[in-house]
């Protein structure tokens, strides 16, 4: 009995411990952000999307089918983090974890130091997905300016998918924050085209890489070509940083094509690739998807469109057969909602889509070929969806709302860093 008190008083501490830690870093970020951009205004779609993921986290557990909801992955990933932080750390376990299972490495600081209990680890997983919402509200700040940054972060901050799925004790909420960094500082490149800001999205590719590898290669990709695109479009006055934009971008080219050619060659995804399609293909439930081949990159060219349009509309509602899948198809009639009106939204604004969203479009067309040749059923789907329809969300947001006609003034502080005027006119 106790023991059992002890035990209890030790974990509330450590959420109590936790909970400071998280705020602190919410407000510090967010009063970063707010500092030197006028009539940005986030704290209370930030910090509501914070309460709502970790109630979630806590209704769920209550629930007689938590476990069940949330899979067996988790299992196996705190395992592996207690392992690691039984180790000293620094030891070559800490290492592998930091540079190709992130997730666990930030599973192992929480319990190493802490001995988190799991709504502490929630709550943790919950900050960083919540993190990567503010840096994309940010990025449609500088796209479309405060009002769609403000909607933009309602909107992620109400999601439900996005509820459910940041608090899992999985790679979803660092691959979120990855998505996150890579559309703040695209964004910030669009407007400045200054070489700094490819520090944020570096970083972004680098957490993805060592989360989920595959994904991370496709942000890159991401990176480089909305690298190149703002190189090109920089002012004709600053030959310089449109120079420098260009060749950071043929240098990552010249970098990652002999990885990327031996990656795929018919080999490598006949063993890497094509096998778990076969294997997913024979799986017969209710979840599973076309078979397909992908086993060269011809082949990849021809069939990657049925997994894009699968991995964006599946499962369909009818084909539901369990508590968890009726569930996520909520969050599936949403996303194949704002896929459709992103879409037409596109088409209705040719001409002015780029200049508008261009960093968010390219980060979403990036995430849907990643997931859509990973994705091995319509249950993982529901997972890989929530990270093309958050930027997705972002760009139909900056493409819809109209620019505000007034001015808004440079912040006296931070020279250079305040949002220049937006024109004025509709792009919605």
């Amino acid at each position: 009995m106790e023991g059992g008190a002890d035990q209890t008083i030790h974990d509330v501490l450590v959420f109590g411990l936790t909970t400071l830690l998280c705020v602190y870093l919410l407000w510090a970020l967010l009063s970063r952000m707010q500092g030197s951009r006028p009539g940005l205004a986030l704290a209370a779609p930030i910090f509501l999307a914070l309460l709502l993921r970790v109630g979630a986290a806590a209704g769920t557990s209550l629930t007689g089918v938590a476990s069940f909801l949330r899979g067996s992955d988790e299992l196996s990933f705190i395992g592996h983090a207690s392992d690691i932080s039984a180790t000293t750390f620094g030891s070559e376990q800490w290492v592998d974890a930091l540079t190709g299972a992130l997730h666990e490495f930030v599973f192992a600081v929480q319990l190493g130091a802490f001995d988190s209990p799991d709504l502490a680890l929630r709550l943790g997983q919950s900050t960083i997905a919540v993190v990567g919402i503010l840096l994309l509200a940010v990025a449609v700040y500088e796209l479309a300016g405060p009002r769609a940054a403000l909607l933009t972060a309602w909107l992620l901050a109400l999601e439900p998918s996005g509820i459910f799925f940041s608090s899992l004790l999985h790679k979803e909420a660092l691959m979120m924050l990855a998505s996150g960094l890579v559309a703040y500082g695209g964004a910030m490149l669009w407007r400045h085209a200054s070489p700094r800001w490819l520090l944020p999205m570096t970083m972004g590719c680098l957490v993805a890489v060592a989360t989920r590898p595959y994904a991370g290669w496709f942000l890159i990709a991401a990176t480089a070509a909305i690298t190149l695109h703002a190189g090109i479009r920089a002012p004709t006055d600053a030959p310089a940083r449109r120079l420098s934009l260009i060749a950071v971008v043929l240098l990552l080219v010249a970098i990652s094509v002999p990885t990327v050619l031996e990656a795929s060659t018919d080999e490598s995804l006949e063993r890497n690739l094509q096998v778990s399609q076969n294997a997913n293909a024979s799986d017969e439930s209710n979840l599973g998807l076309e078979q397909v081949d992908f086993s060269t990159r011809g082949a990849i060219v021809t069939n990657l469109p049925v997994r894009v349009r699968e991995i964006l509309t599946k499962p369909y509602p009818w084909q539901v057969d369990n508590i968890s899948q009726q569930l996520a198809v909520v969050g599936s009639l949403i996303a194949l909602v704002v896929f459709v009106m992103l879409v037409t939204t596109i088409l209705k604004n040719r001409g002015q889509v780029m200049q508008r969203a261009g960093p968010l479009l390219y980060l979403t067309v990036a995430l849907l070929f990643a997931y859509s040749l990973s994705v091995g059923n319509a249950g993982t789907a529901f997972r890989y969806r929530t990270h093309i329809l958050t930027p997705a969300i972002a760009a139909l947001v900056a493409l819809r709302t109209r620019p505000e006609e007034e001015a808004v003034a440079e912040p006296l502080l931070g020279q250079g860093r305040g949002r220049p005027p937006l024109a004025a006119g509709s792009v919605g």
